[in-house]
């Protein structure tokens, strides 16, 4: 059965492709699964790059919602998946593997985390990004609410989280979260040349240079922002609200709050 990622190591780098488009690449425990266990090749085979691409007309819509709805009693199941996918965006920060995403289309939620998570990103010019878990009644649980911060700062990125605003490529480029932005049609060639000049240099120097600065703001989930957002999830899918809100989702109708 397939695990909805593809991965083949070509010209020094390894290259893994989420592989659902027909559910623009929401991730499920089995391709999180396969994300960890490309970034174990890549690390096993000493390739200096990974890098992170998607088949169809989206990046990643971010969790598949519709495959835990009908967990949301079960909260060591949810805080399970939770955890699973929080420890792929620790070991994407601090791999000595340099990780690199090529965002065309949409990256929302934990879509918009993986790349929050990667070294260096590339995207198209509707490439488009967001965190609209507030929508659902929850939050940002993968990072996104520590990760965005150190982006654009507190004001910015409350309000990207508060208001789960879709932000657009040339604005996240001018913020400094992408490294470049280009035509979709330009997008593979521009990030084949970024990774071959990568791959060109000493891999030591390459893992030291991420270790080193990473070391001036990582904090691998051990920080009480990171520990706060996980807890503070998880009381939210016990909710009235964050279950009403996965519901609405999946229904497709307007959620009803009540705030409790």
């Amino acid at each position: 059965m397939s695990t909805g990622i593809r991965v083949e190591a070509r010209d020094g780098a390894l290259h893994v492709r989420l592989d659902r488009p027909e559910k623009r690449n929401a991730l499920t425990r089995e391709m999180l699964d396969g994300l960890h266990a490309a970034l174990d090749r890549a690390e096993n085979e000493r390739l200096p790059v990974m890098v992170i691409s998607a088949s169809g007309a989206a990046f990643c819509a971010g969790a598949d919602i519709a495959s835990y709805a009908g967990s949301l009693d079960d909260l060591d199941a949810l805080a399970a998946f939770g955890a699973r996918a929080k420890s792929l965006m620790h070991r994407l920060s601090s791999s000595p593997t340099i990780v690199v995403a090529a965002v065309d289309g949409i990256a929302m939620g934990g879509g918009f985390e993986l790349v929050l998570a990667a070294d260096l990103v590339f995207a198209s010019d509707r490439a488009r990004f967001g965190l609209p878990e507030i929508t659902l009644g929850l939050i940002p649980g993968w990072e996104g609410t520590q990760r965005l911060v150190r982006h654009l700062g507190p004001t910015r990125a409350k309000e990207a989280i508060l208001t789960a605003r879709v932000l657009s490529a040339p604005e996240l480029e001018a913020a400094g979260l992408l490294n470049a932005v280009t035509t979709p049609e330009l997008l593979s060639a521009l990030v084949d040349e970024r990774v071959a000049d990568l791959v060109s240099r000493a891999p030591l120097a390459l893992a030291a240079a991420k270790s080193a600065i990473g070391a001036s703001y990582e904090t691998h989930g051990r920080s009480p922002g990171s520990e706060e957002e996980t807890r503070s999830l998880l009381a939210l899918f016990a909710s009235a609200d964050g279950r009403e809100g996965v519901r609405a989702f999946v229904e497709k109708r307007a959620a009803r709050f009540e705030g409790r």
